[in-house]
This record gives C-alpha cells, structure tokens and sequence, in this order.
C-alpha cells in the first residue's frame, strides 16, 4: 500500500468482506439443519401413524436426508459396527415352486 491510510482501509474492506462471508454461510448452515430437522419431524410423525414404516437402512434420518448411509457403516453407533451386526440377519424369502417359470 503507498500510504499508511490506504492499508488501514483495505484491512477494513478485507474483515468486513470475512464477516459478511460468515455470517452468510452461517445463516445456510443453519438453513440446512432446520430443513433436515423439519423433514426428521415429518418422517417421525408419519411413522407414528403408520404411513411412513422405518426398516433397516431405511430410517426416519437416511429419509429425511435422502440419500442412504455408506456402504457397510451404521450411523451413530460407533466405530466397526456393520450393518448386519447392528440390524441383524436380512430375512430370508423362499420361492414357492409356482414362482418359478421354467
């Protein structure tokens, strides 16, 4: 900067731009977390009555976020547990023989 004044100027344009960028991505944070939260609600009070049934991998936060958890992690319950551990077994269908198309 050629003078002392200019560089106090510019010290002042480059923390108002930094605070202004803050307080923006703050308010799409926050945004953010109340749209997940509200479809959260919206999925548990569907499940309260009926019209939403969470089963495995498909749970009231994997639906309100909309898109599934990780290949073989299990959220929230720590590290190293699978799926299978944490939910069990998938139950196993059997086909009758009048299914089966030869």
């Amino acid at each position: 900067m050629t003078t002392e004044a200019a560089k106090e100027i510019a010290e002042k344009i480059v923390s108002y731009f930094q605070l202004t960028i803050i307080i923006i991505f703050q308010y799409f944070v926050n945004a953010m977390y109340n749209y997940v939260f509200s479809m959260q609600d919206s999925f548990e009070e569907q499940a309260t009555q009926g019209s939403f049934i969470p089963h495995g991998r498909q749970d009231v936060l994997t639906a309100a976020i909309g898109r599934p958890e990780y290949p073989g992690r299990v959220r929230a319950v720590g590290a190293g547990v699978t799926i299978k551990q944490y939910f069990g077994l998938a139950p196993r269908t059997s086909r009758s023989s009048s299914s089966l198309t030869l």
